[in-house]
């Protein structure tokens, strides 16, 4: 084996031991779930981990990453669903589908992330409307950090830091990989109180405010790793 593909898969041994490690502890813990007033009662940080690893290492340590959640939200205590066709398969995809979106925007041209980025806000706007018509301040908060969101998008576009709207939108991807799927799944093994009415309630009040959040934390923890948006000579984009 040659020393740098060596180097590549001590690398990504260590950042999925790593970033597995986080999982668990956000994951078995209150740490990794912040009570809300939804349908779902919290929301979860847990899976971002899942998210950075797809987007540093690849499909692969991100499905690693992903498994662990899946596992740790299984033998939580805070999930009181212990079906592993809800809680563990469809969370899988979370990491490879971070990785997926990154890899296939990172050499995007600005013109295409920007009507990317037009079409994401409208959306998130239109599901903040959505929101606030149950929960005001939550609907809120989603349209005022949204527009901020996407107004420094826009000046990261402007200076030609594609990669900052790629981890946006690998962040975004993710997080929705995970509230859909599992939503889904929670809807087709008839988990009982979970209807598709009540699914895609959850959906606009608890995922929605999970992608975002999901996003800025991958642009900043991701962005400093890498140092992009920086535009420091030698960065790894």
């Amino acid at each position: 084996m040659q020393p740098e593909a060596q180097d590549v898969r001590i690398r990504s041994i260590i950042t999925a031991g790593l970033l597995s490690a986080i999982t668990l502890l956000l994951a078995l813990t209150p740490v990794g779930f912040i009570v809300v007033p939804t349908p779902a009662g919290s929301a979860t940080i847990a899976h971002i981990p899942a998210i950075i690893a797809g987007i540093l290492e690849g499909p692969l340590v991100g499905l690693i990453v992903s498994l662990s959640f899946g596992i740790a939200s299984f033998l939580s205590p805070l999930v009181p669903v212990k079906d592993p066709f809800v809680i563990i398969l469809p969370r899988l995809l979370i990491g490879v589908v971070a990785a997926w979106v990154y890899q296939g925007l990172r050499r995007s041209s600005p013109t295409t992330l920007t009507v990317l980025l037009a079409l994401v806000t409208a959306f998130i706007l239109y599901a903040a409307y959505e929101i606030a018509q149950a929960y005001l301040w939550l609907g809120i908060a989603v349209a005022v950090v949204t527009i901020i969101g996407a107004v420094l998008v826009a000046v990261w576009l402007r200076r030609q830091e594609v990669a900052v709207v790629s981890l946006a939108a690998a962040g975004i991807a993710g997080s929705l990989t995970n509230t859909v799927l599992v939503l889904t799944a929670a809807v087709l093994r008839q988990i009982p109180g979970i209807t598709t009415e009540v699914a895609f309630g959850i959906g606009l009040s608890q995922g929605i405010p999970e992608a975002v959040v999901s996003a800025i934390v991958v642009v900043i923890v991701v962005g400093a790793i890498r140092q992009i948006g920086t535009r420091q000579r030698g960065s790894r984009i």
